[in-house]
């Protein structure tokens, strides 16, 4: 058995596994009903509880991986024409709609003296 499956039982069961090893009994000092452990076995409860909140960690981000993975991917259609067959940028009514409107100047001079997209202050 090796020493991570040992902590992992012990720290389970809260006894040892084997006869031989022996269990923790109470010490004449101890106040009540708490016991007092020796450092060694302090510090395998303490690795035992970690790797307890490890094993709690990486199943809850196996969880959500396999959430993640299980999301279907859902195509978007093309913004112009809503087929599914292509992207925006490969839609063939672009050209058709550039031959239609070319490359027209959307400046238009008898805006410069429209009153709304004037900054100038209106009068009241």
């Amino acid at each position: 058995m090796n020493f991570m499956s040992y902590v992992a039982e012990v720290s389970r069961g809260w006894d040892e596994p084997n006869a031989r090893m022996g269990r923790m009994t109470s010490q004449p000092k101890a106040k009540g009903e708490m016991y007092i452990l020796n450092d060694g076995m302090n510090m395998k409860a303490e690795i035992a509880a970690m790797e307890r909140r490890l094993e709690e960690l990486e199943m809850n981000q196996m969880q959500e991986v396999q959430a993640i993975s299980l999301t279907p991917l859902l195509p978007m259609p093309c913004a112009i024409c809503l087929s599914y067959e292509h992207l925006v940028d490969e839609c063939p009514t672009i050209p058709a709609e550039r031959e239609m409107f070319g490359d027209c100047n959307t400046y238009n001079s008898n805006w410069r003296d429209h009153p709304n997209f004037s900054w100038k202050p209106q009068p009241p």
